[in-house]
């Protein structure tokens, strides 16, 4: 399951609580926003689809009652607790949860032989009664730690070790010295009600005519100590009883069923009334049903939370789990009347609508409730649009191939051309400065229009390049010009500004310039395509990238909110960040900068801004920021949105070692020589669980933080004698940290000779060297275990730097293709009519259709080669010579014996990467003429020398390299059960060799 379902319900559940001593708190109804709706399913481990009961226990987990067990819930991963993992678990068939003041949960199970069960710290305690069968009604804790149950028309007190019956009062004074008592809890019977009065149970009230219905269900005093009560019965609805009276809610006047599970009540104050087929919740006056929208239409719902981070949890018969969390984000779409949603331009009118530019879908207009295909279509035919604008005067703009302009979208307009003095190709954006002038990006340069003339900007007049995407106009009049470069023009001359010095970089050029902002400080900041977000002020430039804290390198928008936030659109999806810690960073106030996504997860139909096109998100009376994406307009409620203050808690949840695993306690002793170390550990959040980041540390063996993301496990591999703290924090996806987090002690049990008794033995050989020998041994296990750290990071960087380079390679190259046969396929099919320019395109598409293959088979090539994979290691050798011979300037000697299947077929991938990486080194580092490359079979195993005559390295340096690189080398060959050898003088070359056995 896992599906994502978002639904445009009206929906709000609101307010503050308000005690009063005899009336309930007012509640505000469901109104006016909608929530993203998460299902949870067995596919995300639940052990079955029926959710009984919800609770969140004092610790923040979330814990669930179902027909497969118990279940525990970190907002990632369910934990289930059932009668084959669980010693003392009775029956999986759970019903109801209940946490008493010690933090053990009490569980009710669907049993023929009643019994309750106690959980805690992973301890089953089963409690049976001698009650008749399937009577369970309630269970309650008093304030004095007494746990109560009732069943039936008995009441039950629980002594430490088992439930005993309790005699029932109906002495008056004790009834009246339990209404006046605020110790005791109020417990239902089948007809009669309870109160509790210390160790004694008192008889409240009686239902000898059954008033009520069959029996009640539940008893609830709501607000505490005001004597009104919500009474939940089982076929009578809800009773309602304050000081002036009794109202009833059944059928008859509007509640959906007479059959009351339970009540909820949370601390913002909302009421739930869980019935059978149904869910309620209290406006002040009366139950209204919860909207069933959000759900498959045969839902049956159990059971309903309110997290504290304020997500809305909702338990279903034989749906699983639903998650409401209200939507920041809702989107403009299909469903609103797009028939194109790849969206390139918006522009706000005058008369409060909005015109949408799709990517060669025509223009729509958005009148603030649906989208309509815009009348300018009548008259203006080009459906490849890059820009749509209204200008001062109410004139409509629009750029395609090239510039039109109609005075009303409902007149026929006009395109300008050479006679006018333009000649720009392909129209990429349009901006207004504040005199009135019209200025126009396009694919060959900038121009001005003044209403009379053109004036034309190019690479010949300083521009870095031609194609121009962003103009932007400052407070002092300046204009900016972002292409791939960012410039000013002032008094008609073109400036350029340096984002990055390429002078001794002949391959590097200035940055794709995508967004262009000044606050109100006077700092320009430029947003750009890759290369992150720059600040120019007072002619000083500050990058900022991802290793900051930025939320992506592409920045494809930038506006500024009534809060000082900056907004920013990219190919991840939309990031909030303050302009102060933007400066604060930059000044070295704050060690990071602190950036919040946005994405599917809050609404959004695809986390894909498009930029590159002006003007794009614009800002509506309301704050609302309207982002183009490639699936729809995203419309930001930005005085909706609220920081997640909770930070989340921290727990360590398992060890394990080569033997299994190990029970966790405080302080934990292992033997020395234990190969590895697993640490499992984990942060309950639920409202952004993927991007919770965690940071951990083993105290005495390394002191810095280690930064992990969102990986919940830390490895280490032989560990020196000596005592430690693991300790492990976490931060949610708003970078709120818990720096407490948890935490053990560990100790490793030092051999015998290193023991305190061997000390003095030891003490004696002092002279001859052995202490000396020893010292130098536990220096040596420091260095390697640190060694083995260092790679054990940057193993990790460098997966995620891949993955990085796979996902830009894919969107940069691959997407663009398919974007470009999309496009040319929508212009061949408005071309049916002229048989030679539809020939013309789908020539095109083919030939786009052969890079995309072309570009398809390099990225799984560079993943893991197909001839390793079909025709075997000697091929897949040969072939990566043949490849370096045809495009390295170097003369190369290759030879390769009979190498297939002397290695495991899965790690003959391990020998090609170390060939491979030595012909890069040798490429990009030695300054070589010539090289040679040997992998020969010999008796005892398969031997390879890589040699070059470059200019050599000090092999020190190769020693104490922390690269991936040699690393990488010298770990791939040890999994193959051989020994990395690399021998270099300088200034004569470099020899790299290696031996595998063969077994």
């Amino acid at each position: 399951m896992n599906k994502t379902v978002l639904f445009f319900g009206k929906v709000l559940i609101a307010c503050a609580l308000v005690w009063f001593s005899d009336e309930i708190p007012a509640q505000t109804v469901f109104s006016g926003h909608d929530f993203v709706v998460t299902q949870f399913g067995m596919e995300e481990g639940l052990p079955q689809s029926s959710v009984n009961d919800i609770i969140q226990t004092k610790d923040g987990y979330i814990w669930l009652a179902t027909f497969g067990g118990l279940v525990r819930f970190d907002g990632q991963t369910f934990t289930t607790y059932n009668r084959f993992n669980t010693e003392g678990m009775i029956s999986d068939r759970l019903t109801k949860l209940y946490e008493d003041q010690e933090g053990g949960i009490w569980v009710i199970s669907e049993n023929l032989r009643p019994f309750l069960m106690r959980f805690k710290d992973g301890v089953i305690s089963s409690y049976p009664f001698d009650v008749n069968s399937g009577t369970t009604v309630d269970l309650g804790q008093d304030k004095l730690g007494n746990i109560w149950y009732s069943a039936y028309n008995e009441v039950f007190r629980f002594t430490g070790e088992t439930f005993e019956p309790s005699e029932i009062s109906t002495n008056s004074i004790q009834v009246q010295q339990a209404l006046n008592d605020t110790m005791g809890v109020w417990l239902p019977g089948r007809d009669k009600i309870y109160k509790t009065l210390g160790d004694s149970v008192i008889l409240m009230e009686e239902n000898t005519d059954a008033t009520y219905g069959r029996f009640i269900n539940h008893i609830h005093e709501y607000p505490k100590h005001s004597g009104n009560f919500f009474y939940g019965t089982d076929g009578g609805g809800i009773i309602y009883k304050t000081r002036d009276g009794d109202q009833r809610f059944t059928i008859e006047n509007g509640l959906p069923s007479r059959f009351i599970l339970d009540f909820e009540f949370f601390p913002n104050g909302v009421v739930f009334g869980e019935l059978f087929n149904a869910i309620v919740y209290w406006n002040g006056s009366e139950f209204v049903e919860f909207p069933t929208s959000y759900f498959p239409s045969d839902t049956q719902f159990k059971s309903m939370l309110i997290d504290n981070e304020g997500n809305y949890w909702v338990g279903t018969s034989a749906r699983g789990l639903f998650r409401l969390q209200e939507r920041v984000i809702t989107m403009i779409d299909a469903e609103l009347g797009l028939g194109n949603d790849i969206m390139l331009s918006l522009t706000k009118l005058r008369n409060g609508n909005m015109l949408f530019s799709t990517n060669c879908g025509g223009i729509y207009e958005w009148d603030g409730v649906e989208t309509t295909y815009s009348a300018i279509h009548e008259y203006f035919k080009s459906y490849c649009n890059w820009s749509v604008f209204e200008d001062s005067k109410s004139r409509i703009w629009i750029g395609s191939r090239g510039l039109y302009l109609t005075e009303s979208l409902n007149e026929p307009g006009r395109y300008f051309t050479e006679e006018d003095g333009f000649t720009g190709v392909s129209i990429f954006s349009i901006f207004e400065d504040s005199d009135e002038n019209i200025w126009v990006g396009a694919q060959n340069g900038v121009f001005k229009y003044d209403d009379s003339l053109f004036t034309y900007f190019s690479t010949e007049d300083g521009l870095y390049h031609n194609t121009v995407r962003t103009i932007y106009e400052d407070k002092e009049g300046t204009i900016w010009v972002g292409s791939a470069g960012l410039h000013k023009i002032v008094d008609g001359k073109v400036e350029k500004i340096e984002l990055l010095d390429t002078s001794n970089f002949d391959l590097v050029e200035q940055p794709q310039v995508r967004s262009i902002y000044q606050d109100a400080d006077g700092a320009v900041w430029i947003g750009t395509y890759g290369n992150g977000l720059f600040r120019y002020k007072d002619g000083e430039v500050v990058q900022l990238t991802v290793n900051d804290g930025l939320f992506d390198n592409i920045i494809s928008h930038i506006v500024e909110d009534e809060f000082g936030n900056f907004w920013m659109g990219s190919n991840r999806g939309i990031s909030r960040v303050l302009s102060a810690d933007l400066n604060d960073f930059i000044n070295g106030n704050i060690p990071e900068i602190n950036a919040y996504s946005f994405g599917a997860k809050d609404g959004m139909n695809s986390s894909e801004t498009n930029g590159g096109f002006q003007p794009n998100a614009v800002v509506d009376d309301e704050m609302n920021i309207y982002f183009p994406t490639v699936a729809g307009v995203a419309v930001v409620n930005t005085r909706k949105v609220t920081q997640n203050s909770t930070p989340p808690p921290v727990f360590i949840t398992g060890l394990r070692t080569s033997e299994g695993q190990v029970p966790l306690e405080e302080s934990i002793s292992l033997p020395y020589g234990t190969p590895f170390l697993e640490i499992d550990y984990t942060a309950v959040n639920f409202t952004d669980p993927d991007n919770v980041n965690f940071r951990y540390k083993l105290e005495n063996l390394n002191q810095d933080w280690i930064e992990v993301g969102n990986r919940r496990e830390a490895l280490y591999s032989s560990i020196p004698p000596g005592i430690y703290t693991f300790r492990v924090i976490a931060s949610n996806s708003d970078r709120v940290w818990n720096e407490v987090g948890d935490s053990f002690e560990l100790t490793i049990i030092p051999p015998f000779w290193m023991t305190t008794w061997f000390y003095s033995v030891l003490g004696l050989l002092f002279i001859s060297g052995g202490f000396g020998m020893y010292y130098i041994r536990v220096q040596q296990l420091k260095k390697e275990n640190e060694k083995q750290r260092r790679f054990s990071q940057q193993l990790i960087d460098s997966q995620e730097k891949e993955r990085r380079r796979i996902a830009s390679e894919l969107h940069d190259g691959l997407g663009q293709q398919i974007l470009v046969i999309k496009n040319r396929a929508e212009i061949a099919h408005q071309l049916m009519e002229n048989p030679g320019e539809v020939a013309e395109q789908l020539d095109q598409i083919r030939d786009s259709a052969q890079v995309s293959i072309s570009d398809v088979r390099k990225i799984a090539h560079n993943l893991r080669p197909v001839l390793l994979e079909n025709l075997g290691l000697k091929e897949a050798l040969l072939s990566l010579f043949n490849e370096i011979e045809e495009t390295s300037e170097i003369e190369w000697e290759f030879e390769v014996g009979e190498v297939d299947d002397l290695i495991p077929k899965e790690k003959e991938i391990n020998l090609f990467r170390v060939v491979q990486e030595s012909i890069k080194n040798i490429e990009v580092h030695s300054e070589a003429s010539k090289a040679s490359i040997r992998v020969k079979v010999e008796k005892k195993g398969i031997h390879s020398e890589i040699m070059d005559d470059g200019k050599g390295v000090d092999e020190k340096l190769i020693k104490e390299s922390n690269g991936m690189g040699v690393a990488g080398m010298n770990e791939r060959v040890k999994s193959l059960g051989g020994e990395l050898f690399i021998r270099s003088n300088i200034p004569s070359g470099t020899i790299v060799s290696f031996k595998i056995p063969l077994e």
